[in-house]
């Protein structure tokens, strides 16, 4: 072979590495990468919280509306003014660092029905307020998209500062993986219920992917203990100083597809309380959510991956994309834990590409090497 034909042959592969790589960059945008970036994900997830999971500063108390607080309680949810209005005012009363209500709240008077009504559970509303930071997420209509409306005394004590959208956003396989502190409305954008109690706790606050890594199981508290509960200093144990988050748990409605279900009093499943989202949507707001890496880090990847195919031994280039995805996938997971969200779909895309194509074109030398007879 001539120097020309080894230069020829160099360039050939140089141009190949280039459109291994950019085969790669091109599937960053698309919808198969985003599918299984999430997958990815999911795993560093479950894989994190099993053998890594990071501490939280925070201490965050979910007060839930379980079947068995549905049982005790007599009235139906819709005129739950009375037990409601006195679990509001006994957390109140153990003074803790802040109080979000996911819960709808009643859009008209009752007290045609149940004379007292209304004010047990202005009462209730009001011993939250004057205790420090107070949310209600608003209840969103689902056909309308709107926020109904809620019984003017109360929405005249909540105020607009302690309204939120309380809803969760989900990807397009309907886990959520994801949190925003503010949503777009026609008039800019509203606080969601994670934004609107981080702002009112810390001054910084981000958003973006939810770290389910990140604290040790939630504390739980189910409605009907509080309301159970005479002894101050017992409620003073619960829930001073502490973060009080309050909202349905039951086993079929309200619940989001997760990753991971970091509930303690649950079953392992792929779906938690909307409320325990929420917390853990929180958590995370507080402390930091996980960042992306820069463009650059991206691109030096994809191009280290191509190399995979200047082996000549396709069973060789093979085993080096199978050993650099391994590597891959947990240099990523230990990223993720230290706060880094690593992309590494479009590695894996671009490090098969390379191996097929290294073994396509050894098929294809292989055809093409004419059979040689020796004759004696």
């Amino acid at each position: 072979m001539t120097e020309s034909d080894d230069g020829a042959d160099a360039a050939l592969r140089a141009f190949a590495v280039a459109a291994i790589a950019l085969a790669g960059l091109a599937f960053c945008v698309m919808a198969p990468a985003r599918f299984l970036d999430d997958r990815l994900l999911d795993h560093e997830w479950s894989i994190l919280r099993a053998f890594a999971p990071k501490p939280s500063a925070d201490e965050i108390v979910v007060v839930g509306i379980d079947p068995a607080t549905l049982d005790a309680i007599a009235a139906p949810p819709g005129l739950w003014h009375e037990p409601l209005g006195l679990a509001l005012a006994r957390i109140a009363s153990a003074h803790p660092r802040a109080i979000g209500l996911d819960y709808p709240l009643p859009e008209r008077s009752f007290d045609s029905i149940h004379p007292g009504l209304d004010r047990a559970l202005f009462v209730g509303l009001a011993a939250a307020a004057g205790n420090g930071p107070f949310v209600v997420s608003l209840n969103i209509d689902a056909r309308t998209r709107a926020a109904r409306r809620i019984h003017t005394p109360f929405l005249a004590l909540l105020g607009e500062e302690r309204l939120a959208i309380g809803l969760l956003a989900r990807d397009d396989d309907g886990t959520t993986r994801r949190f925003s502190l503010v949503l777009p409305t026609e008039d800019g954008g509203f606080p969601t219920f994670t934004g609107r109690l981080c702002r009112a706790l810390e001054r910084q606050c981000s958003d973006g992917l939810i770290d389910f890594a990140l604290g040790a199981a939630l504390r739980y508290v189910p409605l009907k203990s509080v309301l159970q509960v005479k002894d101050p200093a017992l409620l003073e144990r619960l829930f001073r100083g502490r973060i009080v988050l309050i909202g349905e748990t039951m086993p079929y409605s309200d619940r989001v597809a997760v990753p991971v279900n970091i509930t303690a009093w649950e079953d392992a499943r792929h779906d938690a309380p909307a409320i325990v989202v929420h917390a853990q949507s929180l958590r995370t707001a507080l402390a930091g959510a996980p960042r992306e890496p820069s463009r650059p880090l991206s691109v030096l990847l994809l191009a280290l991956g191509a190399l995979v195919f200047l082996l000549r031994d396709w069973r060789l280039a093979l085993a080096a994309a199978i050993l650099v995805a391994a590597l891959a996938f947990a240099g990523a997971t230990f990223a993720l834990r230290a706060g880094v969200a690593v992309s590494i779909a479009p590695l894996l895309a671009t490090l098969a590409l390379a191996a097929a194509s290294r073994a396509f074109r050894a098929r294809r030398a292989a055809r093409g090497t004419p059979n040689i007879r020796h004759s004696g």
